[in-house]
């Protein structure tokens, strides 16, 4: 194809994932990526698992070594931020000053982590996004004996998890009376909290901070909503993030559902795409809008972008997928629901080593597995599918799921 000029704002799975795909393709025009950070793109998923354990070290955590750019030819600007742009001249305002002149735009933009009201700005009240915040909570962790976590999600749960298994005490709280309920459903919340309880966390559900008693520059303590008073000495704020949508906006690219109104090849407007976190995405196997928080998610929709940039714009297709380990249980998600979907479980939920399927007007939209891995990959193809299935014949483990799935016509 003809050279042109592709700069990708974001250094992150949408980033990376797009230049190298560029590359692959045969793309022979100029690539950049423009990055926040100051770290060039890492693997995210580590960051609250082995190598906060330190079991894993730095150079395992970056996706590609440092020569690598320079040998693909892609210039990869750190420490640089973008505040503004114009799709009509085609330019990106730089912080400082400055301006970037494109051809086709790619924002992998991510999220930052949500602080909430009330939590004090305190040396040792941290949260964690970057490859910098893992590396401050590694150390933290390590000088710590009792660790507060504000939200169980699937960040403050496997920080737990992960605190847990270097011996730290973990006390969680979590406003809601069931973790994960809205995106998962209340008994698999329950099944969730009760794993963390049995390794020794100390979950309070329904409950938030009061007061925030400080020592100095320091938090030495919280009054919980329960009246009780508890000391600890770090805090990880896990409340979630809220989507970088500045760049966007300054665009005029279409916002919706909590992010960039995107159809279903990822594109926002003419040679403009969004993937990741930001991109409220047109999905033409779910057959409605998705926006999805999910390292997996953002990887594969950069790949896809970065191809079609060679070979033309394609729906992408791929389901949502996420997975999380914690302690010995490996947790795997496919497609997109909400906990309010009907729920047909399927396997030994007491040995947790089971899947749940969650239905939408008679069709399975998504599939949640523990310690079950076949089950998730057949219940991708079920999804698929878009077949009404037999709950009864879902739910017996008698019945060979891959007899389930519907013959492509």
């Amino acid at each position: 194809m003809a050279a042109k000029r592709v700069v990708i704002v974001g250094g992150g799975g949408t980033g990376d994932y797009a230049a190298f795909a560029l590359r692959k393709k045969g793309f022979d025009g100029e690539v950049q990526i423009i990055s926040a950070d100051h770290n060039r793109p890492y693997d995210r998923p580590y960051l609250s698992k082995e190598f906060l354990r330190g079991e894993v070290e730095l150079p395992k955590v970056f996706l590609h070594d440092e020569g690598d750019y320079a040998k693909e030819k892609i210039d990869l600007k750190l420490n640089q931020r973008v505040v503004g742009g114009s799709l009509s001249s085609r330019t990106l305002a730089l912080e400082g000053g400055g301006e970037v002149s494109f051809d086709v735009l790619v924002l992998g933009l991510g999220g930052t982590p949500r602080w909430l009201p009330g939590v004090p700005h305190s040396d040792n009240v941290l949260t964690l996004r970057s490859l910098r915040d893992s590396q401050a909570l590694r150390k933290a962790i390590s000088e710590s004996t009792r660790l507060l976590l504000i939200g169980a999600g699937f960040i403050g749960a496997e920080v737990a998890a992960s605190a847990r298994q270097l011996g730290k005490d973990v006390l969680m709280v979590e406003a809601a009376p069931v973790p994960l309920s809205r995106a998962l459903g209340q008994e698999v919340g329950k099944l969730y909290a009760s794993i963390h309880t049995g390794k020794g966390v100390d979950l309070r559900t329904g409950t938030t901070v009061q007061t925030w008693h400080q020592k100095g520059k320091r938090v030495a303590g919280v009054t919980l909503s329960d009246g009780r008073r508890e000391e600890v000495d770090m805090v990880l704020l896990a409340a979630g993030i809220e989507p970088n949508l500045e760049i966007p906006k300054a665009l005029g690219l279409p916002m919706e559902g909590g992010g960039v109104r995107v159809d279903e090849e990822l594109k926002a407007a003419e040679g403009v795409y969004c993937a990741g976190d930001i991109a409220f995405h047109q999905h033409p196997v779910l057959g409605r809008a998705i926006r999805v928080e999910h390292w997996e998610v953002a990887k594969n929709q950069g790949r896809a972008i970065g191809a079609a940039i060679v070979n033309g714009d394609a729906p992408y297709t791929r389901l949502p997928y996420f997975w999380s380990d914690q302690y010995d249980v490996s947790l795997e998600y496919r497609g997109h629901a909400s906990g309010d979907s009907r729920a047909v479980w399927r396997g030994d939920r007491e040995g947790l080593t089971f899947s749940v399927f969650y239905f939408n007007n008679g069709l399975v939209d998504a599939v949640l597995s523990m310690n079950d891995k076949k089950t998730n990959e057949l219940g991708g193809k079920l999804i698929e599918s878009r077949r009404p299935v037999d709950e009864a014949a879902l739910a017996d483990t008698s019945v060979d799921l891959a007899g389930l799935i519907p013959t492509p016509a």
